[in-house]
C-alpha cells in the first residue's frame, strides 16, 4: 500500500477517465509510468511538475493498493482508491513551507509568488525579506 496525491481537472477527469471520491478503480493489461495505469505522486509538490498551479483543479490524496512502479517523482498503480479531496489551503499548506504562503513552494512566512525564501515577499524566486519583483 502506497500513499499518494492526484490532481484533477475540475471535473474530478483525468486523461478522460471520470473519478469519484470514495471509489476504487482498477487497470487491466500493462503498467508504464507514463504509459498507462493509475498515475499520481507520493509528494504533493510533485503533481505540479505535471499540471498546472491552479485554484481550479480538484486534488486527492489517493492510496495505491496494488502493483506499484515508480520514476522517482511519478508512480503508476493498477488499482486506486480516490481517499479524500483535498482543499486549496491545505494544498498551500502541503507546498510550501511555514505560514500564510499563497504561492507554490516559498519557505518562510506571508510570501505571495512562487519559490521565495524568507518572509512577506512579493514575486517569483526571492531571497530574503520583503522583496518585490523578480
Amino acid at each position: 500500500m502506497t500513499r499518494g496525491y492526484k490532481v484533477f481537472n475540475p471535473d474530478f477527469t483525468c486523461k478522460g477517465f471520470q473519478y469519484e471520491v470514495g471509489k476504487t478503480y482498477e487497470h487491466t493489461g500493462d503498467l508504464g509510468v507514463c504509459s498507462s495505469g493509475f498515475h499520481f505522486c507520493e509528494k504533493l509538490i510533485d503533481c505540479y511538475d505535471y499540471y498546472s498551479f491552479q485554484e481550479e483543479n480538484k486534488i486527492a490524496e489517493v492510496i495505491a493498493h496494488g502493483k506499484v512502479l515508480s520514476d522517482g517523482k511519478k508512480s503508476v498503480t493498477d488499482k486506486i482508491e480516490i481517499v479524500k479531496e483535498i482543499t486549496w489551503s491545505e494544498c498551500l499548506n502541503l507546498v510550501n513551507h511555514g505560514k500564510g504562503n499563497t504561492g507554490y513552494r516559498n519557505t518562510g512566512d506571508l510570501n505571495t509568488g512562487n519559490r521565495n525564501t524568507g518572509d512577506m515577499n512579493t514575486g517569483n524566486r526571492n531571497t530574503g525579506d520583503l522583496n518585490t519583483g523578480n
